[in-house]
């Protein structure tokens, strides 16, 4: 008994589950939103809000679902080495598709040959729903039909290592084999050109990372203005309602998330004792105010005295700041850095924009001009200004073409340029450094002022010396001003005020005040101050008390919810994101591409930039730094989009087969053939399967794998009364078998001269019939008499045949009076005036149809002399 040993691989699909199984729930519930597709509503943002709301403790947990993650319903670990697509069988349910058809396929190259209408689309849709695409698309129901629609499904029969592998769509759509096998068709295509018309690639799965982070921005707004909401100032901590101090005023200052409630509620509640108590003492606290009011009114003018000392030495330490060494160099290295990119920018858009018309491009009064007209233009609608159309801004003239439209755009461009930008935000921090030169305040002792009067009178050395400073380092600051202004690199020397003197007067104030304090009658005062200012405080704490234990409550709140780390969420999705990047869209990519850039004959001079930023994957195509879409045609933007295409299967072990839909459209000969060599060539490692319905894009493909020996097979698809996707196997338009001889015309013939056929019934066949007999003369000059030198289809030529080629006059004469005849009667056909056109009769037909059996007959007899 042989064990099934099923080897683990680790995909795109299979990390990103893994990743988002990992998260907690409110952020595991948003990825599996994005993940099945849904548009990310403010319904599914609130409902992560409270699952959120949940983790951070902040509202009561609930039984939430249990979520699955389905990035992929296709995803499966289950993948096969030797595999091969055998057969798709018993297709139903799908478009108008006949059913009970059966496709089969080679290892190598399947060609399925089909007109527009005739079911091929409904095949590659149903491919494109079950094997990997880019671009999956609903699958349709007859619409010709009202009801009796059977459900969408097909069998898919494998072959892996000699075993066969039945499985059924959509029941084992789990099964990892059908992620081995890719569709491409001209709509993914268009899934390289980003909305700038820039080629890009996304990779399947990556972009989950961006709209992740896009919710949590949402999220976060929606936690901050909660928080925002509950976080209200703290009234209890000013002076407005509980005035004075006291340890409940202490308390209620110090209010946070981790005050103990419980120890403020001990002061409650406050007694019918306590407010006798406070009559008591409020008089007893007031007569002894009134006893001591001249001493207190000394003590509280050298309490003033000392504070405005504190806060202006705090005013002159700031001005030192100004005038260190270190800061004054800053304002140096400024003005020099603002030149040098000012000197850039205007050197840039004198070279970007270099005229003899206007002087003076690339000065500030130029740039100035531009942003004006920019600010301007926006103000004219909706719509971006300019676009073909619009009127000049000065002269009001019609833009009519490009290149007065280009020159704005240009300038738009220039005006937020890196070098014009970075010139701008020198000259906006410089600006800023002569603000706040200008706002210092060197008049720090007005004459009138309470400080400056008391100095003068006790302290006037000391503070003539500050005075003299401040005038010192006020003039430094006009010519640091003057120098910013004319942007003159002129260095200063550092200046300090000597603020030691406020030290020392500062000390003898405070010895002063110890003396007063040290008083008993004082000291009664402040205890009777310090005992009625409780009981008050009590008393508003008791009639409060309910507000506060609300905010205490918010604090609480605010604090839980500020333990959120936004950026945490969102750098593990967006470095999760730059791995998986890298990991499966790295060099092994770029490497391929070139490559199939090289043999597809698309070396265009494409650069790939690839990168990922804000959890955005994206691999970037230029054609020398500008917008390939700009520049090549619809035809080398599709081989670029094939080179993408088979660049990215190539590089996986997993993928074995690719199906492609029509991949020429819109392509020269030319083209058509490096592709079909390309693809053939392709067909040599894994299965390629090719719908189209180009008959020389088949013939190419043929010629292609014959010529390898390649093992190939060409089906054909029709559209037959009606009923689409009929596929009739080992068949090929290409070879034209059935117009090797007259029979087809003869049941022309036969249909059109039954009794029961009505005139115009028999018209259309005689009609038919004759453009029947035209292809067989055609085929019969291209097989017979030119002996398949040159082929239908087919650009080559076989010189060799040139051998056999024999050219009677007569006989040529006959086939050109014959093959006239039969433009006489053609549907559609345009006659010349020496074959005016006239009814057919089925007697013309089969009087045709001997011309054209005993010309048939002479070309074979002859022989070349």
């Amino acid at each position: 008994m042989e064990d099934n040993i099923v080897e683990e691989i680790k995909t795109l699909e299979t990390e990103v589950k893994e990743f988002a199984n990992s998260q907690p729930y409110w952020a595991k519930y948003l990825y599996s939103e994005i993940l099945a597709g849904n548009e990310i509503t403010d319904a599914i943002i609130d409902t992560s809000y409270s699952y959120l709301l949940e983790k951070l403790a902040l509202k009561e947990e609930t039984d939430k679902p249990e979520l699955s993650i389905s990035y992929n319903p296709n995803a499966s670990d289950d993948f096969k080495e030797n595999l091969s697509f055998v057969s798709l069988l018993n297709v139903e349910g799908v478009n108008a598709l006949t059913e009970n058809q059966t496709i089969e396929l080679t290892p190598n190259l399947t060609i399925i040959y089909g007109a527009n209408g005739a079911g091929k689309s409904g095949y590659v849709r149903l491919l494109k729903n079950v094997f990997y695409s880019k671009d999956k698309g609903d699958i349709l129901q007859n619409i010709n039909i009202v009801s009796g629609h059977k459900p969408i499904s097909a069998i898919f029969n494998f072959s892996a290592d000699g075993t066969n592998i039945l499985l059924k769509y959509p029941d084992n759509a789990g099964n990892g084999i059908f992620n081995q096998f890719a569709v491409f068709d001209g709509d993914i295509g268009k899934k390289h050109l980003s909305v700038r018309n820039d080629f890009s690639f996304r990779p399947a799965g990556l972009q989950l990372f961006n709209e992740f982070n896009a919710a949590l921005e949402k999220l976060n707004t929606k936690l901050l203005s909660d928080i925002q909401t509950k976080s209200t100032a703290n009234p209890f901590a000013d002076d407005d309602i509980f005035q004075g101090e006291s340890e409940i005023k202490t308390f209620l200052t110090q209010l946070s998330h981790n005050s103990k409630l419980e120890e403020l509620k001990a002061h409650l509640p406050y007694t019918d004792e306590e407010k006798v108590k406070k009559t008591q003492l409020d008089k007893q606290h007031d007569d002894l105010k009134v006893a001591l009011a001249q001493k207190d009114k000394a003590l509280k003018e050298l309490q003033s005295i000392k504070t405005q000392l504190a806060a202006r030495k705090k005013n002159l330490e700031t001005l030192n700041s100004w005038f260190t060494q270190i800061r004054l160099g800053t304002v140096i290295s400024a003005i020099n850095d603002c030149k040098t990119k000012e000197d850039s920018a205007q050197k840039e858009g004198i070279e970007k924009f270099k005229t003899d018309k206007v002087q003076n491009i690339g000065s500030t009064e130029w740039k100035q001009f531009i942003q004006a007209a920019e600010n301007f233009a926006s103000t004219q609608g909706e719509s971006e200004y300019p676009k073909i159309g619009d009127n000049c801004l000065l002269c009001h003239q019609s833009i009519s073409d490009d290149t007065p439209k280009n020159l704005i755009s240009s300038y738009w461009a220039y005006i937020k340029s890196v070098a014009e930008q970075e010139a701008k935000i020198a000259n906006e921090k410089l600006t800023k450094i002569k603000e706040d030169y200008e706002k210092l305040n060197f008049n720090q002792f007005l004459e009138t002022d309470t400080l400056t009067v008391w100095l003068k009178e006790k302290y006037e050395a000391d503070l003539t010396k500050l005075e003299k400073e401040l005038k010192k380092q006020a003039t430094i600051s006009q010519a640091l001003i003057s120098n910013i202004n004319t942007k003159k690199d002129l260095s200063q020397v550092e200046t300090q005020l000597d603020i030691s003197a406020l030290d020392t007067i500062s000390k003898e104030v405070d010895e002063e005040i110890k003396a007063f304090e040290e008083d008993e009658q004082t000291k009664k005062l402040a205890e009777l101050l310090k005992q009625k200012m409780y009981l008050a405080h009590k008393e508003k704490l008791e009639a409060r008390y309910t507000d506060i234990e609300r905010l205490n409550k918010n604090l609480i709140w605010v604090n839980k919810a500020n333990q959120f780390n936004k950026q945490s969420f969102k750098s593990q999705s967006t470095n999760t994101e730059k791995r998986l990047s890298k990991e499966y869209f790295n060099t092994d990519y770029i490497n391929a591409f070139n490559d199939e850039c090289e043999k597809l004959n698309g070396k265009f001079g494409i650069e790939i930039d690839a990168k990922s930023s804000d959890a955005q994957s994206n691999r970037q195509l230029f054609l020398k730094g500008k917008d390939p879409s700009a520049i090549l045609s619809e035809g080398e933007q599709k081989v670029i989009a094939l080179a993408d295409f088979i660049a990215e299967t190539n590089i996986t072990t997993i993928n074995k087969g690719v199906i492609f839909d029509d991949p020429v459209n819109s392509l020269d000969e030319e083209r058509k053939s490096i592709i079909a060599e390309r693809l053939v060539s392709v067909s040599n490692n894994k299965q390629v399967v090719i719908f189209t319905h180009d008959l020389v894009f088949v013939s190419n493909l043929i010629n292609y794998a014959t010529d390898n020996s390649l093992l190939h097979e060409c089906h054909w698809i029709e559209n037959r009364n009606g009923k689409p996707g009929q596929v009739w196997l080992k068949n090929s338009p290409t070879h034209e078998k059935v117009y090797r001889n007259a029979e087809p015309v003869r049941k022309f013939y036969s249909d059109a001269n039954k009794d029961e056929c009505a005139p115009a019934q028999r018209e259309f066949l005689l009609k038919s019939g004759f453009t029947a007999l035209r292809t067989c003369y055609e085929v019969l000059v291209i097989n017979d008499l030119f002996k398949n030198v040159v082929q239908r289809y087919n650009e080559r030529v076989s010189v060799d045949s040139l051998s056999s080629v024999y050219f009677d006059e007569t006989l040529i004469n006959d086939l050109l009076d014959s093959f006239a005849q039969c433009c006489r009667y053609m549907e559609g056909h345009t006659h010349s005036d020496k074959y005016a056109y006239k009814k057919p009769e089925p007697s013309n037909l089969n009087e045709e149809i001997q011309r054209y059996e005993a010309i048939r007959s002479k070309i074979r007899k002859s022989k070349k002399a």
